[in-house]
């Protein structure tokens, strides 16, 4: 199992909202730092500055906003080592700790003087504009955490992981170990339980890297012990010591190995060793073996799910570029019109509803009278609908089993506008996005309704019901198409709303989220008599927050960017790359070459009477004197369609692309942003959803190869 989510802090605080300013290079004296509680600043001779942060409480808190451009530092605290205490402090950018250490020196002064100066260094920390670096600490005895300055100077980014071996009792003892000598251990000590109950031992890594952890023990053969192992407190591994036919004494005979493979670890992250001896076998511990890796764990590859005609299809990816269609049992339930052509049917969405690490399906849709007509002399007519919230739940072997059902009743008043123009039940309630929206740990969803106008969150009780739980008037919806997504626009840790509008309004809106569901309206564009869509979020400009760029069809057919302020609102007059009459459709923002900047690509753009061939264009942001503008950094006319769904689908570690050119086919990241097109990789289908692009999406189905493969 890798072990790569964020170092958690062992301190409890709040999140801290500093002031105070971090340069990008040069020193900051502790004394300037915001604090958040624990701390005080005090006055002495012996600091850079005549000031230090000291503490006043059992743990303190303090930090500040980095402003420096992006890239990799070196971090260096300077503090007081005074011996007559062990305290401790953690260093976190963005609530995840980089770095973590004891103040444990026995050789300086139990005062503050220049014999009790220390530093502490942390390389190769990657920082961008407003991340938040923080001090959290915990003083002991004597040693009140004085914490003098903080050091930013250019590093670079971490080097290779090498192998490298730990012995057993030069690991941190929590509880319940103690270091006894033993002629059969590699270093002539192991590390054995010493009482009772639960013996822990820990190390923190230097390194960064994929590495295999071998384990040495003593397996005896006079009782079954156990030993489990943890990264940040995530259990990676557990296993029995069961051996019975070795040796009864910890003896070459009994010496033993256990391998944990493919561990993704990083410098800081903390690995613990857990377990209880039993019978005549305590647990003793010889060496852990790191071996690197030169290739990362695998994780699973991104598979792919549309809708074709009546069904909901699933594409296993076999990891070479080919995909396996599977055809879930979950319908549409599209109607056809007198000519054949498809009509809209249910709202399908796909999540991890049960938290197994699967992608599972949603399918919601509609029931009601006939649209009424409006009354004499009203401009608008009441009608009440059902709206039904179907969840399957995927089994592991690509099932998919109905496993919860609800059903909620809507109110809406029709004005006759939306009456004469839109058309069920696409335009009387459409689910648009599905995501943890309210903050509490499962799956809910945001609708629109045009005949409505209103914007719609679905709360999930925890058991995959679905009510309503708020409805936001949005008077900018056009009747098929709106489309929406769910992306954090102030960086509250809330899912806010960006929609673009269907036909009659053709623009954008994006709307915070206040924390009850109710999407407030921060930012909008309109204009141009075509329809706008594809809505995508990226950080375009490297500042830290998510930007906006969709379609725009017509005679002001173009491509837009508005650029985030941090709060949803938008940062100067927005960027434009236009064409007087021709064709824009889909584009797409990452970070392709792997530089750190995130690029726009779309293979749509063109317009054949002003010079402006198809191909696939590559355009980056620039924002100077001269404006903010989008530049174009390469051309290749040799590959022309509409864009979708960036994933890293050959596991090379780089993002790839799908595109529908003669089919659906994947165009393949050579690692710098060239692509190069494959073949087809499923067959033609019959899409379902009135967008700028057939949707495909993404996700995780199948938890074995050998299901298909």
């Amino acid at each position: 199992m890798p072990a790569s989510n964020p170092i958690a802090s062992i301190f409890d605080f709040p999140d801290l909202n500093p002031i105070a300013q971090i340069s990008g290079t040069g020193r900051t004296e502790a004394e300037s730092l915001t604090i958040g509680s624990g701390f005080q600043v005090r006055s002495n001779p012996h600091p850079s500055a005549g000031q230090y942060l000291e503490a006043i409480a059992p743990a303190s808190q303090a930090g500040g906003i980095f402003s420096g451009a992006a890239g990799y530092y070196d971090l260096t605290l300077g503090y007081f080592d005074e011996s007559d205490g062990v305290s401790f402090m953690e260093i976190l950018v963005n609530g995840s700790v980089v770095s973590s250490f004891a103040w444990d020196s026995a050789t300086g002064s139990q005062i503050v003087t220049a014999a009790a100066k220390a530093e502490h260094v942390v390389t190769g920390v990657a920082l961008a504009p407003g991340d938040v670096i923080e001090l959290r600490g915990m003083a002991d005895g004597g040693e009140p955490l004085r914490t003098d300055y903080l050091d930013v100077s250019a590093g670079s980014a971490p080097g290779p992981a090498s192998s490298f071996a730990v012995e057993a009792e030069d690991l941190t003892l929590v509880s319940g170990f103690e270091a006894v000598r033993n002629g059969a251990a590699s270093a002539s000590y192991v590390l054995q339980q010493s009482g009772g109950g639960t013996a822990r031992a820990s190390f923190t890594m230097e390194q960064t890297g994929h590495f295999d952890l071998t384990i040495r023990y003593f397996d005896e053969s006079d009782g079954v012990s156990e030993l489990w192992v943890k990264v940040n407190g995530v259990e990676v591994d557990r296993f029995l010591w069961d051996d019975v036919t070795g040796s009864t004494l910890a003896s070459k005979a009994s010496l033993a190995q256990h391998v944990i493979a493919g561990l993704d670890l990083r410098a800081g992250d903390v690995i613990e060793l857990e377990g209880r001896g039993d019978g005549g076998e305590p647990l003793r511990l010889d060496r852990l073996d790191f071996e690197a890796r030169d290739d990362a764990p695998a994780g699973p590859l991104p598979d792919l799910w549309y809708e074709d005609g009546n069904d909901v299809v699933v594409a296993l990816n076999d990891g070479s570029g080919a995909f396996t269609e599977v055809v879930t049992g979950i319908t549409t339930d599209v109607t056809y019109s007198a000519g054949g052509a498809i009509r809209a049917g249910a709202s399908i969405l796909s999540a991890d509803l049960d938290g197994d690490g699967l992608n599972d399906f949603l399918k919601v849709f509609t029931t009601g009278p006939e649209l009424p007509a409006i009354p004499a002399g009203a401009s608008q007519v009441p009608y009440r609908f059902t709206v039904t919230t179907e969840v399957y739940l995927n089994d592991g072997a690509m099932g998919f089993d109905l496993a919860a059902s609800s059903d909620e009743v809507f109110d809406i008043l029709i004005g006759d506008v939306e009456l004469d123009a839109g058309e069920p039940p696409a335009d009387l309630f459409r689910a648009h996005a599905a995501g943890d929206i309210d903050a509490d740990g499962d799956i809910d969803y945001l609708a629109g309704s045009y005949l409505g106008g209103a914007l719609f969150v679905l709360e999930n009780d925890g058991a995959n019901a679905f009510s309503l739980q708020a409805a936001t008037p949005i008077a900018v919806l056009g009747y098929t198409p709106n489309e929406a997504l769910l992306a954090d626009m102030n960086g509250d840790e809330l899912l806010d709303a960006v929609v673009t509008t269907g036909a009659d309004w053709n623009g954008l809106a994006i709307t915070v989220n206040d924390g009850t569901g109710q999407m407030v309206t921060t930012a909008g564009r309109g204009g141009g008599e075509g329809g706008a869509g594809n809505p995508q979020v990226a950080d375009l400009d490297g500042d830290g927050d998510l930007d906006v760029i969709y379609s725009l069809a017509g005679e002001d057919s173009a491509l837009y960017a508005v650029l985030n302020d941090g709060t949803g609102h938008e940062d100067g007059a927005g960027v434009r790359i236009g064409t007087i009459d021709g064709g824009v459709g889909t584009k797409l923002a990452a970070d392709f070459d792997g530089d750190g900047d995130v690029e726009m690509v779309t293979a749509s753009l063109s317009d054949e009477d002003y010079g402006v061939p198809a191909g696939l264009r590559t355009f980056e942001l620039v924002r100077d004197a001269a404006g903010d503008r989008f530049e174009e950094v390469s051309y290749d006319p040799d590959i022309v369609g509409r864009v979708l769904a960036p994933e890293d689908y050959d596991g090379d570690g780089d993002l790839d692309m799908l595109i529908f050119s003669s089919g659906l086919r994947l165009l393949v990241n050579d690692g710098a942003g060239n692509f190069s097109l494959g073949d087809e990789i499923v067959p033609p289908f019959v899409s379902t959803e009135v967008s700028w692009v057939p949707r495909v999406g993404t996700g995780d189905f199948d938890t074995a190869d050998t299901f298909l493969f």
